[in-house]
Parts: structure tokens; C-alpha cells; sequence
């Protein structure tokens, strides 16, 4: 769906409203991530928070792939090398999951 292309786009522009980007535009708040002790961060909030570490986790279980490490090789190199046929059905249903 649009919505979630439209999300993506931001995660990939890392425009995302999370805690820190908040900050920056004087809002007055909590920078912690709100499943952790962490400061909200996109590379927190989407790869290093122990919620996302889990649903990476099950995606390294499902399909045998590593987690990217960086917002960057996840729209990048991250599924170099895997199987084209499945790369669109991944790509989507991580996707859906970083949308949800």
C-alpha cells in the first residue's frame, strides 16, 4: 500500500518523528524508547531495540538472513545474494512489519 511506501521513503530519509527527531524541533519530552532504557533513535527503534531484535531474529530463523546493521544496507546490500524469487515477498513483509 501507498502508506507504507510513503513510510519506508521516510525511514529511508531517516525523517522519521521518532523521540530524537522530536527533540530536535524543541519538543519537550522523554528521549526513551518506550519497549527499552535507550534513547529512540530510527537505528534504535528499527534494529538495535530488543522488540526489533526479535522480529529480526524471526526473520533470521524464517529465511536464514542476517539483519542489515545500518537503515542503509537495509535499503541496500542487506539481501544481496538471496534467492531473487523470494527478495520481493521479504522485502514486502518487512515492510509491513517496520510500518506495524
Amino acid at each position: 500500500p501507498l502508506r507504507i511506501k510513503v513510510f519506508m521513503w521516510f525511514v529511508h530519509k531517516q525523517v522519521i518523528l521518532t523521540k530524537d527527531n522530536l527533540a530536535k524541533r524543541n519538543w519537550v519530552g522523554s528521549a526513551r524508547c518506550s519497549f527499552c532504557d535507550h534513547n529512540e533513535t530510527i537505528k534504535h527503534l528499527f534494529l538495535d531495540c530488543s522488540l526489533a531484535k526479535i522480529l529480526w531474529w524471526s526473520i533470521h530463523i524464517a529465511f536464514n538472513i542476517n539483519p542489515p546493521t545500518s537503515i542503509n544496507m537495509l535499503f541496500g546490500t542487506w539481501l544481496d545474494g538471496v534467492d531473487s524469487d523470494i527478495v520481493r515477498h521479504i522485502r514486502v513483509g518487512v515492510c509491513a512489519l517496520l510500518w506495524a
